[in-house]
């Protein structure tokens, strides 16, 4: 199994591309999942199932979820877009991506989180 990291958009372009992939693919999606650090805003993960066998595609907002104690608009929005189409979505506590060199290091950082807690499946 190979999972890639598909970065969607920056401002609000990503949040609509999102809306977009959840209207228009639920069935083909597996869960969401909130990664929280202190501090900054949350990255979100659209973790779908796997396509051919062996290509898993797990489309991001890359620091781009504002959140404190429970709210923020876009935090909101996600949440309801998943309820709405009885999605799973996890939340994780993770180490902050400014403690990594670049975007693809906190990438292997979190597939290896995400891989120890079964949320995807292992490299085959």
């Amino acid at each position: 199994m190979m999972q890639k990291f598909i970065v969607l958009g920056e401002g609000y372009g990503d949040i609509f591309e999102l809306e977009a992939i959840i209207e228009h693919n639920h069935h083909r999606i597996d869960k969401g999942i909130f990664l929280h650090a202190d501090e900054r805003p949350a990255t979100f993960v659209l973790v779908m199932k796997p396509v051919r066998g062996n290509f898993q595609a797990l489309y991001t907002i890359y620091q781009g979820v504002p959140y404190k104690d429970g709210s923020g608009r876009k935090y909101q929005m996600i949440s309801e877009w998943c309820t709405a189409h009885d999605l799973s979505v996890i939340e994780f506590k993770t180490r902050d991506p400014e403690d990594f060199h670049d975007k693809e290091q906190f990438f292997q950082y979190i597939t290896g989180v995400l891989r120890l807690n079964n949320l995807i499946p292992p490299l085959t």
